[in-house]
Order: structure tokens, then sequence, then C-alpha cells
């Protein structure tokens, strides 16, 4: 049964939020989709033909930055692809993935596969800016937290705050407390929402100094990853997984928590929405 199948079958045993409002983005093979955040269900936005989606990120309000996985040139191959969600157009762009625009500019920020890359235009061309090499089995991690600066993490290693305009890597102060998978830059608090490094039950909001703004309390026994933070909410939007006593078949859950009152609540069961999501208002 495929994830829309059986998100409609379960969206009329969603509980009704009628606080919430807004969506969330999210892939689901060759499909860009849509959970609704007022009940849990979803919607097919598009399909994009016979790749696979990914990931995906914002760029601006009204475009998608998805990375893709398919046949280009008769050879497999990770792509970026800007997808503009009025007209449902695609533009290709680059060899790569991971892709992240710097908030409010055109400086793009990707994975090569040996290399973090930035590349920005300059009239007709593009600019690249190269940031780090890696051995490419080694996971990367990219997270825009200004218009000229990024926090990017090569495998295990420490958080770097790279900074465009003097081309400089430094060791933010958030590097001893935080990990870079499953964390969200909040820009309304200047802070990144991350779990421990080390500790995977535990999230905060740490700013770049490494002060701890807030601690987030959240049902003990869950393993929850923060997906996205709705500020005109004042919501983030965890997913949980776990494998169940029978058949030790993989389970996910969507879970709501409201940073003013600390209250959280599982929005629906037996939704994935991948590893990336994009907020919709």
């Amino acid at each position: 049964m495929t994830v829309f199948a059986l998100a409609a079958l379960l969206a009329g045993c969603a509980e009704e939020h009628p606080e919430l409002s807004g969506g969330l983005y999210f892939a689901a093979g060759n499909y860009l989709a849509e959970l609704d955040l007022r009940n849990g269900s979803t919607r097919v936005v598009t399909s994009i033909g016979d790749d696979t989606i990914v990931e995906l990120a914002p760029q601006g309000s009204g475009r998608l930055l998805l990375t893709v996985y398919g046949q280009v040139n008769r050879q497999y191959t990770h792509s970026l692809v800007l997808y503009d969600i009025a007209t449902k157009q695609l533009l290709r762009f680059f060899e790569g993935r991971r892709g992240r625009y710097l908030p409010g500019t055109d400086v793009l920020v990707y994975d090569e596969g040996r290399r973090i890359l930035a590349k920005r235009r300059q009239g007709e061309t593009w600019e690249t800016i190269e940031i780090a090499s890696r051995d490419y089995r080694v996971p990367v991690q990219i997270i825009p937290v200004s218009a000229t600066a990024f926090l990017y993490a090569i495998g295990d290693g420490p958080p770097q705050l790279f900074d465009i305009v003097d081309g400089r890597s430094s060791t933010p102060g958030l590097a001893d407390r935080c990990a870079l998978d499953a964390a969200v830059w909040v820009p309304e608090f200047d802070a990144l929402l991350c779990r421990g490094r080390g500790d995977e039950t535990t999230y905060a909001f740490v700013t770049l100094d490494g002060s701890v703004a807030k601690t987030l309390s959240l049902p003990e026994g869950r393993s929850l990853e923060a997906m996205a933070y709705a500020a005109d909410q004042d919501i983030v939007i965890f997913s949980e997984r776990w494998r169940s006593f029978i058949g030790e078949r993989q389970r996910h859950a969507i879970w709501i928590h409201r940073r003013d009152t600390g209250e959280t609540w599982r929005l629906v069961e037996n939704q994935h929405l991948g590893d990336t999501v994009v907020y919709r208002p």
C-alpha cells in the first residue's frame, strides 16, 4: 500500500487540532506531497516523472530546491532541481545533493560528492567557492544560518561555520553541544534547535556562541527528530520512528510540540515524511 493510500485510510483517525494551520511539503518516491497540519491528512502536489526525490529545501516563499536521483545522459546520478510551486515548472541545475540556499540570496551551497561547494550568480555565469573536501562515503550536513553564513559538518566531525564574505571557516561555540543531524535553525531566536552530541533524547535551542536559550521538555521514551519550526504558531514538528514488536516493522509518527506551553502530542501515526520537509504557513 502506498503512503498516500495508507494516509487516506488513517486521516479520519487523526485527532483534530483546529488551532493548527499550514502544511509540510515532503518527498515520497517520485512524488512531491503535502501533509496538512490541521488533521495529518496528505495530498499529492506533483509527480516529477521517473526521478526519485531524495530531499527538499526552501528557495524563497514560492519555490523548492529538490535533490533528485535518476538518469542523466544514461547515467544514474544526484541532481539539484528547482521547482516552482505555482507553475509546477522544473529547472535542473547541477549534479550534486543536499542543496541549500542562503536565505534571501541566490547563493547555493551543496554537496558535490567529494567537495562542499557554494555557487553564486555573477551575471550569466556562476562563481564557485570550494568550502571543504571529503570522502564520498562520509555524510554531510548543511544548515544555512544567515544571508552570508552556514553551518556544516562532515561525518562525525564538529560543526563548522563558513562565512562567504571572508571565505573562512570557524568553529562556533555550539560545536561542543550540538549535532547537526535532525537539527533546525530558528532565525527568530538566532539559535539552532539541536540534540546534544552523544545525547539523542534532549533538544535545546543553542546560540552560535554555545549559550542554551531553552531546553525542551519532551515525552520520555520517545525517539523524536526535529523536522521544522513554525514561527507563526510557535510549534516544533517532530518525527518519530520505532520498530513494532510484530515482525520488527519500521513505524513512523508525527508529533507537535508547543514551545510556549510545553505541550506535546502526536498528530498522526503511520506517516513517514522522509528526512527533510519544508513548512508552508
